[in-house]
């Protein structure tokens, strides 16, 4: 979506902050958002995969933020050029951009097959917590379409693909992953919220901005689903989405190694068989099964509580995810 001459990626409302100043991000439509599980609700306005864009028209713009549940780390990049990192708070925050004195070298050495282009300036939000956006002052343009990737690539599933125990906002797997593969990241990760409702699979679908979508399926509701709850959940959530894009790249990954594994619950494993199962039946083309082994190899990936992967294991799942992708599409 687009706030006056600046575009905020990943967003798709803004919400009124009901205590206080300031919008607050939605990265689906809140008419949505609100017939969802409690905490995909709540994390949906989490701002992991946002991004506040333009091109900068004036000598400088200052973007005011705040964080009322405590710190978290913005980062600004020219292009695809790393150039500061901020730390926002409950105060409000001000953030100030200007044009880097290197920005005519930059235009030089930037290689052809960069995803950005150098003028742009994006200032990429914290995966957690929730944000305000106060103001941003300055005088801007919005990007123009041949200044991002021309391919885009959609990420649902739980905390691990929202990002929890990563650090910074640019470490989650899929950030790293469309960073390796040259596209553009929509992330619809929710922490404990990946509950794969009929609401979420028709917002998925009725999407015509993606290209490739991985689909993370089956951690959050272990505990939660029967192993028939979670069939017809896989079953629709799937079939809704690859009936509405059949020529788009799907890749369907089952549950990281995790602790369940590790204290023998097998119906982690019923689970992943019901993901492979379902992608079998549907028998498409562009339909692709992940063992979610196949992306994490190693159980020193995760962190302490062998649920979450710490950013090592970010690291190698985004390697591992993008060249089993590569593999596929070309």
């Amino acid at each position: 979506m687009f706030f006056a001459q600046n575009e905020l990626h990943n967003v798709e409302e803004l919400l009124i902050n009901p205590n206080g100043d300031g919008k607050i991000f939605s990265r689906v439509p809140n008419n949505i958002r609100t017939r969802l599980n409690e905490n995909a609700q709540i994390n949906a306005l989490q701002t992991t995969g946002c991004e506040i864009r333009f091109n900068l028209e004036g000598p400088q713009v200052t973007i005011t933020l705040q964080s009322p549940e405590g710190p978290a780390l913005v980062e600004v990049f020219q292009g695809d050029f790393f150039s500061t990192i901020h730390t926002i708070d409950s105060t409000p925050t001000s953030i100030q951009v200007g044009h880097p004195d290197s920005q005519k070298l930059m235009r030089n050495v930037t290689p052809s097959n960069a995803r950005f282009d150098t003028e742009l300036t994006r200032i990429v939000l914290p995966w957690r917590p929730s944000i305000r956006l106060l103001e941003i002052e300055g005088d801007t343009s919005k990007p123009r379409s041949d200044q991002t990737p021309n391919t885009r690539y959609l990420a649902y599933g739980s905390s691990i693909t929202h990002g929890s125990t990563t650090i910074r906002p640019t470490g989650t797997y899929p950030c790293r992953t469309a960073e390796l593969m040259g596209t553009d990241l929509f992330n619809l990760g929710f922490g404990g919220g990946a509950h794969m409702e009929s609401e979420m699979a028709d917002y998925i679908a009725q999407r015509s901005d993606w290209d490739i979508a991985t689909l993370e399926m089956g951690i959050n509701v272990v505990e939660k689903f029967t192993e028939e709850q979670f069939r017809r959940a896989v079953q629709y959530f799937v079939t809704t989405i690859v009936e509405a894009h059949p020529n788009q790249w799907i890749f369907c990954i089952d549950i990281f190694p995790c602790i369940y594994d590790f204290i023998g619950n097998k119906k982690v494993e019923v689970f992943r068989s019901i993901v492979a199962e379902q992608v079998r039946e549907l028998n498409r083309p562009r339909l692709f099964h992940i063992g979610g082994d196949s992306l994490l190899r190693s159980n020193t990936g995760l962190t302490t509580d062998l649920v979450h992967p710490g950013p090592a294991g970010f690291e190698e799942m985004a390697h591992n995810l993008a060249d089993i992708i590569r593999n596929q599409i070309t």
